[in-house]
């Protein structure tokens, strides 16, 4: 039979086998516990700064279709339409990448001479009835037609842009 001191030496032994490693152990738990939460965070500002940038880049996009349907409803384009595209293309600069700025511009390009036409038929030097209004009549439909076309191209055109994903992880 086994003495109460050949008992205990082994049970001793796993007793200081343990308080040794016990701040070990705790440190592991709470630096693990750390690395979690702080993960956890980065992830957070990770959504949170692609969030903003979607709503930067969705108002930027609304902007630009205020304009589409300025010209829409007007079948022409005044200051407060340029006003409205001027801010489109300043919200988008920075927002996304060189074909959407390229774009913006071309709409810019392509409102200028909706306005330069429009005003050739209804200003007080107006080009009279006969072959040159009637041209410059069918050019303005062309520029109007095109704009609608742009605005129903524009879903596909800032769909890269406007997609927001949140990580499930």
């Amino acid at each position: 039979m086994l003495s109460q001191s050949e008992i205990s030496q082994p049970i001793l032994l796993w007793v200081d086998i343990i308080v040794k490693l016990t701040p070990s152990i705790i440190t592991l738990m709470v630096g693990s516990i750390g690395t979690y939460i702080a993960y956890n965070q980065y992830r957070t500002a990770k959504d949170k700064l692609r969030l903003d940038l979607f709503e930067k880049r969705l108002a930027a996009y609304e902007k630009l279709q205020e304009y589409f349907m300025l010209v829409r409803q007007c079948a022409r384009v005044d200051d407060r339409s340029i006003q409205i595209l001027g801010e489109a293309r300043y919200k988008s600069i920075f927002l996304f990448g060189d074909d959407i700025t390229k774009h913006i511009d071309e709409v810019l390009d392509k409102a200028l001479k909706i306005r330069e036409l429009d005003l050739k038929l209804k200003d007080s030097h107006s080009l009279p009835i006969g072959e040159e209004r009637k041209r410059v009549a069918e050019e303005l439909g062309a520029v109007l037609i095109w704009n609608i076309d742009q605005q129903m191209s524009s879903p596909e055109r800032y769909a890269k842009y406007l997609q927001f994903h949140v990580n499930q992880n």
